[in-house]
């Protein structure tokens, strides 16, 4: 399995080059496929997101919040190192915390030498909202992994593997590696890394996931259209498309057969910031598992036929 996630010296250099490479003939289908690769694990984050809140009143980052106190050393875990591995600030961490207490998941606990030092330790009843918590999850993970080749399950399997040991996430129980959590975490890394590759240059996720759409889809959609495309409710592209207007990276033209509508197109600003990040966003991919070549193909196709189904038949909630 650690071959199958090595990192080979050629593997940045020959991905970045279908990406930097607007002549290269792969490039289009590059951008296309890295847009899905998006578009899949937002649906994941998505459908998980909505697993858990209906069936036990968690948040993703709470569900993850007890796995980490369920592998720590004695279940417990200062406030300030489980933000370190999940990678979000302290204060994301006290927001979560009271909806845990309150339902007795978890106790708090602050340090007599030095109150800004808080720990939470799991409970028993924070043991036994994993596991009605994995239940559900891993009913879910069930039905997608379904949907993938043998190969694909393989590779999704070995890079979620190598993504929580990497990122310190590992869980396992009596001597059983569980991928099914895994698969989770990595899903939630990968969607970590790619908001810190694009905050560095003060864009978030849902505006990029606009703007490479635009640029797939070509000048002329609306918003409505670029929404059926992200798998999202118009509602949710309001807001990215505004501020991507106001930053001059895309434009709006009345729709000439409809006059109450109005088209899209990315500006040359648009255009070449898709361009310069793109291979960037490519770089998250690489750093959630550190994969090879062939693996991040064999994602990256997955990605690209899972998004066709779906736009046939529903896989995701």
């Amino acid at each position: 399995m650690s071959d199958v996630c090595a990192t080979t010296s050629n593997t940045q250099d020959i991905h970045r080059l279908r990406l930097e490479d607007q002549a290269n003939p792969e490039h289009f289908d590059a951008l296309e496929h890295e847009s899905d690769y998006l578009t899949v694990m937002n649906l994941l984050f998505r459908s998980i997101s909505h697993v858990l809140t209906e069936h036990c009143g968690l948040t993703t980052l709470q569900y993850r919040m007890l796995l980490r106190l369920l592998s720590a050393p004695g279940q417990s875990l200062r406030t300030t190192d489980l933000a370190a591995n999940l990678y979000v600030g302290p204060s994301t961490i006290s927001a979560a915390v009271p909806h845990l207490v309150d339902q007795h998941l978890v106790i708090r606990t602050e340090d007599p030498n030095d109150m800004r030092v808080v720990s939470l330790s799991l409970t028993s009843a924070g043991c036994a909202e994993i596991e009605k918590a994995d239940l559900c999850v891993g009913e879910f993970l069930q039905c997608y992994w379904a949907n993938l080749t043998p190969e694909q399950r393989e590779a999704a399997f070995a890079s979620s593997t190598s993504a929580v040991t990497l990122h310190n996430a590992r869980r396992v129980e009596n001597g059983t590696f569980r991928l099914d959590t895994a698969f989770f975490d990595t899903v939630m890394i990968s969607r970590t890394l790619t908001a810190a590759k694009l905050a560095e240059y003060n864009l978030k996720t849902p505006e990029y996931r606009v703007l490479i759409a635009l640029r797939v889809l070509g000048p002329g959609v609306t918003a409505s259209q670029v929404a059926k495309y992200l798998f999202l409710k118009s509602s949710d592209v309001t807001a990215p498309i505004k501020a991507l207007e106001l930053r001059g990276l895309l434009s709006k033209e009345r729709n000439d057969d409809n006059r109450r509508t109005k088209s899209l197109k990315l500006t040359q600003s648009g255009w070449d910031l898709v361009e310069q990040l793109a291979p960037i966003v490519y770089d998250a991919l690489l750093e959630t598992c550190h994969s090879n070549e062939e693996v991040v193909d064999i994602h990256l196709a997955a990605a690209h036929e899972v998004v066709g189904r779906e736009r046939g038949a529903a896989v995701f909630a």
